[in-house]
């Protein structure tokens, strides 16, 4: 018996709750989430990132997308609570329309579900006369043992990084208050926070940010509310001269008692907390934060130091390939576990090297078919030859943000496995090569990732690109690529502005596949159109592929971007990697 979904029922009861929404975030709408926030995980034993659970007297749901069908099937076994698929099964609040009685009631803690989310919701329930309330928090009552909040040392991101001092970006921002005639901006976002006052933490596994509200004023002051014990004099001081006064984190939901109710505050409800939303009665200005398109367009310095971390991620890439190759020529053991921490290893090197910017996935044949894979203790299992290896790993550096997945056969292939792999990278190519007029979105080039897979009956659930932060959230919008309507892929690419290139190919129970560059968006020679600068520093490996399936162009730059692999790394590498890279990199 699921003791904690038991428990869980016997609170709704008592409540006269029908029906309970269980949302896997945090009150700020992190994509990853501190480990007191996992409820989702304590519930029903799912660790995907994205989540949503459905309690009812009766039957226990849990929606997910098809990054996660494989490992949720898993998890979920003996959960007593069933997967539901996105996109594919009835969503999550059809299903509550359609068995909730009229005059049902349905609620959930509105600090985890977004104030967009809120009202729309409310509005599609109020159709079939069922209530929906944010005011009932039941994790508090259930989970025993939950797990401390992690708070780290926050420290100043110094202008030789970060390119850009506080005061100008306070200026910025501003600007855009006036432009929409508000008084105040609010952000919850900890990205957002961690780019503007330039500090960063740890609070988060794998993202530098600390767990922070800001409000800024339009005129010269700022508040930003935080566990006060956090700051070191140097960065209060740091703060103070930029008029940002310190205020206890919780003190957000009650400031708005402190703002005259004839002034008008700007936020975006597709990011800030239903809670924290609806404690405001001032008139409200729902725009999306203009920090996001600031910090997804890297300044100068940002865009150099991002070459020297490309670099140095690039090092530790070819020094792991090399000693993982070794290893199986020798028939060294080595498991999924084994080797992610081999990588770790590498990138620890580095001096600039802080943590890495997500879990890695490091997954042999059929786990490699898993997008979302993690090794773990349970199911890690060993790397042998004549199989296939997916890592998709990065780093969170001083110098920049990194993301990368090789695919590699670990010894003899089959031929379905050749083409698959050529064809996803035909995808890769396809991307890094295209030119394209400037206003273009994400949406309009997402296709030349697919269409090779596509001619053969193939495709890939998940997106193909997101942006990429500056030591700060690996996944950062508001641009990408994705063949979704409902992706933040309707932001036109600009200048200065960093995407990930990632398709891939999943079979099921046998291999995955998945290429993965990050590219600078950059003015073409040509007038009035874009192109993409490949920055990522490491070989593809040219074994699997079947030749006459590319164009001469694609041979053509394929051979570029590995010579120029081996030309930027060589220097870095001992006689024994660099021979071994020079072999990697030769032209098909």
């Amino acid at each position: 018996m699921n003791q904690a979904l038991n428990s869980l029922r016997q609170e709704m009861q008592q409540k006269g709750i029908d029906a309970y929404l269980i949302f896997n975030t945090d009150d700020h709408n992190s994509e990853y989430i501190a480990e007191d926030y996992m409820f989702v995980k304590f519930l029903s034993g799912f660790s995907g990132d994205n989540a949503v659970v459905v309690v009812t007297e009766n039957f226990a749901g849990l929606w997910t997308d098809s990054r996660y069908f494989i490992s949720a099937e898993k998890e979920l076994k003996n959960s007593e609570i069933k997967l539901m698929k996105s996109s594919i099964d009835i969503s999550y609040w059809q299903y509550i329309k359609e068995n909730i009685k009229q005059s049902g009631k349905v609620s959930c803690n509105g600090k985890v579900i977004t104030a967009q989310n809120f009202l729309k919701l409310k509005k599609l329930l109020s159709e079939q006369n069922i209530s929906f309330d944010n005011s009932t928090d039941l994790s508090t009552e259930i989970w025993q043992n939950r797990p401390k909040k992690k708070l780290s040392k926050i420290f100043y991101l110094d202008e030789k990084f970060s390119g850009e001092n506080i005061l100008i970006k306070l200026s910025k921002i501003r600007e855009k208050i006036k432009k929409h005639n508000a008084d105040y901006f609010l952000t919850s976002g900890l990205d957002d926070i961690a780019w503007t006052l330039n500090l960063r933490a740890s609070d988060i596994s794998f993202c530098p940010v600390f767990f922070s509200f800001l409000i800024i004023e339009k005129e010269n002051k700022a508040f930003l509310f935080a566990d006060q014990n956090r700051f070191d004099e140097t960065i209060k001081k740091y703060l103070e001269k930029a008029n940002v006064k310190i205020l206890p984190y919780n003190e957000i939901y009650n400031f708005h008692s402190q703002i005259p109710e004839s002034k008008v505050i700007m936020l975006d409800t597709k990011t800030v907390n239903s809670r924290l939303y609806t404690s405001f009665s001032q008139k409200i200005i729902d725009t999306a934060s203009p920090i996001q398109l600031m910090k997804a367009v890297k300044n100068a310095t940002e865009l150099k130091n991002f070459e020297t971390a490309m670099i140095e991620d690039g090092v530790a890439m070819e020094k792991f390939f090399y000693k993982f190759e070794k290893n199986l020529e020798k028939n060294v053991p080595m498991t999924e576990l084994s080797a992610a921490k081999m990588l770790l290893d590498e990138r620890k090197k580095s001096k600039n090297f802080l943590f890495e910017s997500f879990e890695c996935i490091s997954a042999f044949n059929l786990h490699a078919a898993m997008p979302h894979y993690a090794p773990n203790e349970k199911d890690d299992c060993a790397i042998e030859k004549d199989g296939v290896y997916l890592v998709d790993s990065g780093g969170q550096y001083l110098l920049g943000t990194t993301d990368i997945t090789r695919t590699i056969p670990t010894g003899k292939f089959s031929l379905d496995f050749a083409r698959d792999y050529t064809l996803v990278l035909i995808g890769n190519l396809n991307l890094a090569m295209q030119k394209f007029p400037s206003g273009t979105t994400g949406s309009r080039l997402d296709v030349l990732a697919r269409q090779a897979l596509w001619q053969h009956g193939l495709d890939f659930g998940h997106g193909t690109g997101h942006g990429v932060g500056y030591c700060l959230n690996c996944h950062e919008g508001p641009h990408g690529f994705s063949s979704s309507a409902s992706k933040n892929n309707s932001i036109a690419l600009e200048e200065g502005m960093i995407i990930t290139d990632e398709p891939g190919f999943y079979k099921e129970g046998f291999y995955g596949i998945r290429h993965e560059n990050m590219l600078e968006v950059k003015k073409s020679k040509l007038k009035d159109f874009m192109e993409f600068s490949v920055m990522t520093l490491c070989h593809i490996d040219t074994r699997p592929i079947v030749k006459s399936l590319l164009t001469l162009p694609q041979i053509e730059f394929l051979n570029a971007y590995n010579k120029n692999v081996y030309d930027t790394l060589e220097k870095y590498l001992n006689k024994e990697e660099k021979e071994y890279l020079k072999n990697k990199t030769l032209p098909i």
